[in-house]
């Protein structure tokens, strides 16, 4: 068995030190963003939101929050014509209340009058 020279474990707790530092804030700043993007208003009764993890919500690029928009995927989110796609004014969207509705094609739950996804189009 060969033996670790004190440089080499100095300079290896230093790595794993310093990353899990970086980890531990990163998660603390995901848990305060999730926190403060969380859509206002009540879930309809006996209904859920519908998950960003879902399938069709996931390969739609969908987010309860259209700020959250991944703009390197959807680059036409950050185009100023774009400032005004929310579900809300979405064709495939039905309200249920000031800040939830059902959309004809994330039929997994309820989506968020501030949504967005690349299927969003204008209710005419």
């Amino acid at each position: 068995m060969s033996q670790t020279s004190r440089k080499t474990f100095l300079t290896k707790s230093l790595y794993l030190v310093t990353s899990l530092t970086f980890v531990g804030r990163g998660l603390g700043l995901s848990a305060e963003v999730k926190a403060e993007n969380k859509p206002s208003g009540s879930v309809p009764e006996g209904l859920t939101p519908v998950s960003e993890s879902d399938p069709t919500a996931k390969a739609l690029g969908f987010h309860q929050n259209a700020k959250q928009t991944d703009f390197i995927l959807y680059p036409e989110r950050k185009e100023p014509s774009a400032k005004n796609q929310f579900c809300k004014h979405c064709a495939q969207y039905s309200k249920l209340n000031d800040s939830w509705g059902k959309c004809n094609i994330i039929s997994a739950g309820v989506v968020s009058s501030l949504g967005w996804c690349s299927a969003w189009s204008q209710r005419t």
